[in-house]
């Protein structure tokens, strides 16, 4: 029973109440009496005021109507009162009517019929058994008792507002792996062919703001089947099995109206790995858990359902949930490159009006590591920005507010600072700048302030020329120095250090920390790895690293932190001592101009050659090779050539390729049979011909309508039937030779008469001498001589008989260890 019929029956039900009472309130006769006390009704009686009593014995009521008006509660002109009496005073009530002298009074006995006594008797039982029925049918229905354990997965339908693939940008890789579902749901016809299965599951992985939920809205928008949208938290509630009730009823819903698509988001809400919780199997997490895994891959039907899931934290899922046949695919949906952040500033930026000197270009170089949320942030900070000056455009200026906005917070202009505090932040910000610039191993800064946003100060930023995805030991310790070339500036410039450089001593440590315990870049520890990584924080290990390592290790570890933030902290102060007049110099700017870019930092740092971090090896065993320098890449080859790089074939590009050739097909077929010339048979047309078989022979006519049963006939079908040539006699002794072997590819292309077109790996990965022949098209292997259907050599077949026992000196038992050497 859906919601519409419970609320259609409610207001039917209500309005039958409705009614029930009106006529009872029409029907009532002692409407026109004022209701007073017995004593006013007593007194009434006694004053000979009465014309006309009546005594409703059974309600043990006196009615009478007034020979005068009277006043009662301040209401004038009353003409009939009625009272209530006690039943022990019924007779001298009766006395008192009868000696108050009214013209007429009689006694009314009430008497309810057979049927209104049954109808109050059998009414509030039937509605007990009918409140009964309907919690009973709630209950088997899976919907809980009340409503509970129903699902609250949210059906968007087409008439709902969604994204297409068109609104997602920066991950090609993940569309493409989602289309691919999508494709499947609208043209199964071409997976099945090649005997494939649409994936089950499909789980989405990333950091927060990637965009996993609007590629779920994307699949929700292109895919045109039903699709269910819930959160992982909505399966979770203090009840005990409501949880696994609303998987049951969720999937109920999915099998009713399958093919569909389920969506859950933030699945690790339910989907954490069991055992972790203090309630042990019978916790209501991971009943809700095993309920989910018997819905995905139980003994139950799951045709045409695929769920979607998004999570942060792939890492706590548990394994029974990851493993193939519930999520056979899992998409990394990570932070955009340089590519993907143009393509999302664009795909934001397509509704608001930028200024002639708005470069998204430039601030897609200067937005590393941000996520898509981040980008659609930006933009938005600027419009409204803009909108807050009054203004009509988007500049390059609001662009860069907004994106200091988004990383630092809004300026604290209200704030009032002294004179030494502002120039201490201005050397602060200095010494971050210069210990930078002077580096050849980190990125120059581009933009230094020593205006305060958020809980900062001032801060200098630096900018990635491209998307690195690793460092080696030499751009860390630039990184540290970087780090600490605030605090040097202070104690070079001061003498005395601040708590400003808190920020910038946590990002060091944690650096120095990395280097030593994960990245194996320490002398005295080597390549080891200590402590494992971040785990769930409510399993039995707790939260953060786990400690698997001695104390002796550990001081160890701490020692050789401590050695590299020392060494980087004297790198720094090094590198302002020699160059203190530059420093002064930007710090007088700083004061001067409070924001500095990268052209008044070219200006002012002109004549400062970049030199190397000074950092020791880690090893002398482990250096590199003297005289040997590493290959070049192609594309460095080709530069040196003066050619273009070569183009690599990507399997995104090649799916992308097949996928408009197939649609450009299926819009032909559509295109076509609109027109009609694909339906019915041409046999019967004005002008038509009747398609013809092979060798000219006239084909069964086609016709519109249910295909005939097999086997079934017409008048003269012998006349449409190929004729069959004659053919010799088999040998007798044919049969004792395997007939030649056909490859399955090749007899169902020869049956289709389709080319053989099969998955084929870029030729810069394929081995050299492989068996697959370079051509555009995907060719079978050749068959080597001898081999089944080469026809140059026949292989008799073997039977039980034929088959030689083995000699004495022959076995098939494995041997034992050490037994031929005894």
């Amino acid at each position: 029973m859906d919601n519409n019929k419970v609320l259609r029956w409610g207001i039917f039900g209500a309005t039958a109440l409705i009614v029930l009472y009106l006529f009872s309130l029409i029907g009532d006769d002692t409407r026109s009496y004022q209701q007073v006390e017995t004593s006013v009704a007593l007194t009434q009686l006694a004053d000979g005021n009465a014309k006309e009593v009546q005594i409703d014995d059974r309600e043990q009521r006196v009615r009478i109507d007034l020979r005068e008006p009277i006043t009662v509660k301040e209401r004038e002109g009353v003409e009939s009162v009625m009272a209530q009496y006690p039943a022990r005073t019924a007779p001298a009530v009766f006395d008192a009517v009868r000696e108050s002298g009214a013209d007429s009074y009689e006694t009314n006995v009430t008497r309810d019929s057979f049927l209104l006594s049954m109808l109050g008797m059998m009414l509030p039982m039937l509605l007990i058994f009918g409140l009964l029925s309907f919690l009973m049918y709630r209950m088997q229905a899976g919907g809980g008792m009340f409503g509970i354990g129903g699902s609250r997965a949210k059906q968007l339908t087409k008439d709902n507002p969604t994204n297409t693939f068109a609104d997602v940008a920066g991950a090609d890789e993940a569309v493409d792996e989602l289309q691919e579902v999508v494709d499947f749901l609208q043209d199964p016809g071409i997976y099945e062919k090649l005997g494939a299965k649409i994936p089950r599951g499909v789980l989405l992985y990333g950091p927060p703001g990637t965009g996993k939920t609007l590629l779920a809205r994307a699949v929700a928008g292109e895919a045109g089947v039903p699709f269910y949208s819930i959160s992982g938290s909505d399966f979770v509630e203090m009840f005990v099995g409501v949880g696994a009730s609303r998987v049951r009823d969720l999937f109920k819903q999915a099998r009713e109206n399958s093919p569909c698509i389920i969506f859950v988001d933030e699945i690790d809400a339910v989907g954490r790995q069991r055992g972790s919780g203090t309630g042990g199997g019978h916790d209501e997490r991971e009943q809700t858990l095993n309920q989910l895994l018997v819905e995905m891959d139980g003994f139950g039907p799951r045709e045409g359902i695929i769920l979607i899931a998004a999570t942060n934290r792939p890492d706590i899922l548990d394994p029974a949930l990851l493993r193939p046949g519930r999520f056979d695919r899992q998409i990394p949906v990570t932070n955009p490159d340089l590519a993907g952040r143009q393509q999302i500033l664009k795909v934001h930026a397509k509704d608001k009006p930028l200024g002639p000197d708005a470069d998204l270009d430039s601030l897609a170089k200067r937005t590393a590591g941000m996520s898509g949320a981040d980008l659609a942030n930006v933009l938005n900070e600027a419009a409204l920005l803009t909108a807050r000056i009054g203004g009509n455009v988007i500049t390059a200026d609001a662009l860069e507010e907004a994106t200091d906005r988004v990383i630092g917070g809004p300026r604290r202009s209200s704030k009032i600072i002294s004179e030494k505090e502002k120039k201490v932040t201005a050397y602060h910000e200095g010494g971050h700048t210069l210990s930078a610039w002077a580096l050849k191993d980190i990125e120059r800064v581009y933009k230094v302030t020593i205006l305060a946003r958020g809980r900062t100060g001032g801060h200098a930023m630096t900018a990635q020329e491209d998307d690195k995805g690793m460092y080696n030991r030499d751009e860390l310790f630039a990184r540290l120095v970087f780090a600490m070339g605030g605090r040097a500036a202070e104690e070079l410039v001061f003498g005395e250090p601040t708590t400003g450089a808190s920020s910038d001593i946590e990002q060091a440590t944690k650096i120095a920390r990395s280097m030593v315990t994960e990245y194996g870049m320490s002398s005295v520890l080597g390549a080891v790895k200590y402590g494992t990584e971040q785990g769930d924080p409510f399993s039995m290990y707790g939260g953060g690293n786990q400690l698997d390592y001695s104390p002796a290790v550990a001081e160890t570890i701490d020692r050789e932190v401590h050695e590299l933030i020392d060494v980087a902290h004297q790198r720094a102060y090094s590198i302002l001592a020699e160059n203190r007049d530059y420093l002064d110099r930007l710090a007088e700017k700083l004061l001067e101009k409070e924001t500095l870019r990268r052209p008044d930092l070219e200006a002012i740092f002109d004549g400062i050659e970049p030199r190397e971090s000074g950092l020791p090896v880690v090893d002398e065993r482990f250096v590199a090779q003297v005289g040997r320098e590493p290959v070049k890449t192609p594309a460095e080859l080709a530069e040196e050539r003066g050619e273009e790089p070569p183009k690599k074939v990507s399997l995104l590009e090649m799916s992308r390729t097949a996928r408009e050739r197939r649609m450009a097909e299926r819009a032909k077929r559509q295109e076509a049979q609109a027109r009609g010339d694909s339906s019915g048979s041409t046999r019967w047309r004005p002008g038509g011909q009747a398609p013809k078989g092979p060798q000219n022979t006239p084909a069964t006519p086609r016709y519109d309508g249910p295909e005939p049963p097999q086997g079934w006939t017409f008048t003269g079908s012998h006349l449409h039937q190929p004729r069959q040539e004659e053919s010799a006699p088999e040998h007798p002794g044919m049969r004792n030779y395997a007939p030649p072997a056909k490859e399955p590819a090749k007899e169902h292309a020869a049956e289709q008469g389709e080319e053989l077109i099969g998955f084929r790996l870029p030729d810069n990965e394929r081995p050299l001498g492989g068996s697959f022949e370079p051509s555009g098209r995907h060719a079978a292997p050749s068959e080597p001589a001898g081999a089944p259907g080469g026809g140059e050599e026949e292989s008799p077949k073997g039977g039980a008989a034929d088959v030689a026992k083995p000699s004495d000196d022959e076995t098939t038992e494995i041997p034992r260890v050490g037994e031929n050497e005894r």
